[in-house]
């Protein structure tokens, strides 16, 4: 939101949601007063938005009518798993992130279902595990725009170590499961690297030109959120671009894309298709833990025999339209496990 604050050239309405006023507030007057800073013509607003539940969420929408719902909150901190801290973050390590995806989909699922209920046909943006949570909204009929942040931090990554002239013609493929080798010491990456093309010509070595970089945790957000707004502005109808986007209309993974105000379409480059891309992308699903399979979410072999001592049930994955459930039977392993 500081971004969108510093860089819209027109006169958009930004309206922030939540449950806490007092941080609404705040976040509202600092992105006003950012606007001003770079004088911008935005303007910022805040509404109580009760998440809850789906039904609870469709008056607010309703009256707001937006171009652009961007859903950022999840049931499940990102930074308290894999950390060692309790059995909880102990079991997410060794079975993958992916388990934790009916948490990162329940919040998603309920304002999805709410714009479809009512409905609105705005865009829907969803940033949280968008590789993994887009495929389960796609595959329950929900409306699903796009993703962003990961590949987008690959691509600004990479970017940033090539001439300003050759910038504008990168072209990336990245899964979230990259995020994970990328946290990881100089040396220790496992499986296929980042794919990079500059116009329609691959860059041949992006494991050595990236094999220096060890992404942190939080500080992440100021490369993943940043990479979200010029998307954002172009599904408001700032003007097209071209960007890099995770889960475009449910896909696995993340691509190269062109946005405008009618939504995102994907700007491969010549010589490898659709179908070899999502392919590339599906390979890194098995590390990461989980799939989306005939309207299931399928874990792994390795997660399963992870999860399965705890609970079978929850081993067994669940059907795409049974989020609520799932975050329920997920919600009590993790309570037991001190997470």
């Amino acid at each position: 939101m500081a971004d969108l604050a510093a860089t819209a050239t027109t006169d958009l309405r930004v309206t922030i949601g939540g449950r806490n006023p007092d941080r609404m507030n705040w976040l509202v007057d600092a992105c006003r007063a950012r606007a001003t800073i770079y004088g911008t013509p935005v303007s910022f607003d805040s509404v109580r938005l009760d998440a809850t539940a789906r039904d609870t969420l469709i008056e607010p929408l309703s009256v707001l009518n937006p171009k652009v719902v961007v859903q950022s909150a999840s049931a499940q901190s990102p930074w308290s798993v894999d950390n060692g801290e309790s059995e909880w973050s102990d079991l997410v390590a060794r079975a993958g992130f992916g388990m934790t995806i009916a948490f990162h989909a329940l919040l998603a699922w309920r304002t999805a279902g709410a714009l479809k209920q009512a409905g609105l046909h705005a865009h829907f943006v969803n940033t949280c595990y968008p590789d993994g949570v887009n495929q389960v909204l796609a595959s329950a009929g929900m409306p699903m725009t796009t993703g962003v942040g990961n590949v987008g931090i690959f691509s600004a990554m990479i970017g940033g170590r090539l001439s300003h002239a050759d910038r504008a013609a990168l072209r990336v493929l990245g899964h979230h499961r990259h995020i994970v080798e990328w946290r990881k010491p100089p040396g220790q990456r496992d499986g296929a690297p980042v794919r990079a093309w500059i116009g329609d010509t691959e860059i041949g070595e992006v494991e050595a030109m990236t094999r220096d970089i060890q992404l942190p945790y939080r500080d992440l957000n100021l490369i993943s959120g940043a990479s979200a707004v010029p998307v954002l502005l172009a599904l408001a109808g700032e003007g097209g671009r071209r960007a890099h986007v995770p889960g475009p209309a449910g896909l696995p993974g993340g691509y190269p894309v062109a946005v405008d105000a009618s939504g995102v379409r994907l700007d491969l480059p010549a010589g490898i298709s659709r179908d070899e891309a999502v392919a590339w992308n599906l390979q890194f699903e098995d590390k990461d833990g989980v799939s989306i399979r005939d309207g299931r979410v399928v874990y792994s072999q390795k997660a399963r025999e992870m999860i399965r001592p705890h609970s079978a049930e929850i081993a067994d994955g669940f059907a795409v339209n049974d989020i609520e459930e799932a975050v329920a039977g997920l919600s009590r392993l993790r309570e037991r496990l001190g997470g």
